[in-house]
């Protein structure tokens, strides 16, 4: 009790006077260039006079920029009429207004300080749509609301669009911008970005943007051929590819077609752009110009292959059998001469052939000649490609002589094979002719028989004539025979 007896004496020897201050601002934010309005009030219980004083406290600024004679009546709130102070740039940031209430002899009564208000060189910029769709070529309006921080107009402010670099000024007049936008035609596809720059004279600045998206307009099609011309059975590379009005690919699927030169279809399919495939064309590929088609919608796109003409046989020996096989592109036609020949004898094997693409005669040799052992010699033809065959490797040691004999008379790739056994079955009559011939030439040359001996020769030929008829005719004969007695049977 004692020790607090001090306290009540100074509570009861000083008056007890409380004062009430209200600062109050007209807005919470202000942009560079608004005038700060300060509402003040001041309250007392007992009579009063002194001064009142205002300070502008902001985060690397402060200003006591009002001061004045006060007189207050008790219990009567008393308004100050404070001027307005313009908001610079040095006061960006938080800033507060503490209100001083001062005896004459400049001794603090009370003090108050205001809410929190902000500072700001942001202009807000609305535009009115967010996101545009347009074609290229389309015109845009780009409008919107430049706002000062608050949300009130910005009576003057110079606007700013741009598009892809390039710059379209114009005004806001009472904080309203519009501009008419006229797209390129060859405006890429895809998303841009319109960036809106807003400024004022009071260095006040503000933006936004607007997404466009620029529908794709597919333009035309391009192809690209490895080659224009090319032989049967060669692969060509190609390439299709569609672009939109700004020379950009573009992404999708085309339609194929590969049509012969008599309109024929080869191939269609789809592909897509840009894709590169590889084609095979057929070894028997009919010889002219091939149109390539590409299309998408309405485009197309045309290129033309040449397939060049290619007139060639493979020609091969295999079991007393020359093939011959048309391995190019056109119908082959032509008479082709094989010579069989050994020590003895050569005997030439002519044939009118014609041979489509693809397809393979065949020549059975062991009915054109006797039996033997014979080396087989090919034409020299343009178009002609003759496949030798090794010697067979029992008679090799027999053949290799004449073999390089025949080499020396005539080139090598003539020889389509060498000492191959070729059996004998002739129809009768070659084998007949081939006896009658071999026979006269003994007998009537200059130096045969009958030459020498003219009144037995017919006595001779009869003789010869039966003889070759009973060995090359014996069993045909002997077969009529009996199917006639077979006959005579059967009618009993």
């Amino acid at each position: 009790m004692k020790k607090m007896l001090p306290f009540l004496i100074v509570f009861f020897v000083i008056p007890i006077v409380f004062a009430d201050i209200t600062i109050t601002t007209n807005q919470q934010v202000y942009n560079l260039g608004n005038k700060i309005k300060a509402y003040t009030s001041v309250l007392r219980a007992d009579n009063f006079e002194g001064l009142f004083k205002l300070t502008l406290t902001c985060e690397n600024y402060k200003l006591n920029y009002f001061l004045t004679p006060i007189s207050l009546e008790s219990n009567f709130r008393t308004a100050v009429e404070v001027p307005d102070i313009a908001a610079t740039s040095s006061m960006l940031g938080k800033c507060t207004i503490t209100g001083d209430l001062l005896t004459n002899d400049n001794q603090a009564v009370e003090e108050k300080t205001s809410e929190g208000f902000t500072i700001t060189e942001q202009l807000s910029v609305l535009p009115v749509n967010a996101k545009i769709t347009a074609l290229p070529g389309a015109s845009i309006l780009i409008a919107g609301i430049v706002n000062e921080a608050f949300g009130n107009n910005a009576l003057k402010a110079s606007t700013e669009i741009i598009l892809d670099n390039n710059s379209y000024p114009v005004n806001a007049v009472d904080g309203k911008f519009n501009l008419t936008l006229h797209l390129s035609t060859h405006i890429r596809s895809g998303k841009h970005t319109v960036k809106i720059k807003a400024s004022d004279s009071k260095s006040n600045l503000g933006a936004s943007s607007i997404e466009l998206d620029v529908t794709t307009i597919p333009t035309y099609i391009k192809m690209y051929l490895s080659s224009a011309q090319v032989s049967p059975g060669s692969v060509i590379g190609i390439t299709s590819s569609l672009y939109d009005q700004a020379d950009d690919l573009v992404n999708i699927s085309l339609d194929l077609e590969f049509t012969s030169p008599r309109g024929s279809k080869v191939f269609r399919k789809v592909v897509q752009s840009n894709e590169k495939i590889d084609y095979e064309t057929s070894q028997y590929s009919d010889p002219g110009v091939y149109t390539l088609t590409s299309t998408y919608n309405n485009l197309f796109a045309q290129s033309y292959i040449n397939i060049t003409t290619v007139r060639e046989v493979k020609v091969r020996y295999e079991n007393e059998t020359v093939f011959v096989e048309n391995i190019g592109n056109v119908l082959f036609e032509d008479e082709l001469s094989f010579i069989l020949q050994n020590d003895a004898n050569r005997y030439p094997v002519a044939r009118k052939v014609k041979i489509e693409p693809g397809k393979t005669l065949s020549i059975d040799l062991s009915k054109e000649v006797p039996f033997g052992i014979y080396d087989i010699l090919a034409p020299i033809k343009e178009g002609l490609n003759p496949i030798t065959s090794r010697i067979d490797e029992p008679f090799q040691g027999a053949f290799e002589s004449a073999k390089n004999a025949l080499s020396r008379l005539i080139p090598e790739e003539n020889v389509l094979a060498s000492g191959v056994t070729i059996h004998d079955n002739r129809p009768i009559y070659k084998k007949v002719r081939t006896g009658l011939s071999s026979i006269t030439a003994a007998l009537i040359g200059s130096d045969g028989f009958l030459a020498k001996r003219p009144l037995i020769a017919p006595m001779i030929l009869v003789t010869i004539l039966l003889v070759l008829v009973f060995r090359y005719g014996r069993k045909p004969i002997m077969r009529l025979i009996r199917g006639k007695k077979d006959d005579g049977n059967s009618e009993n």
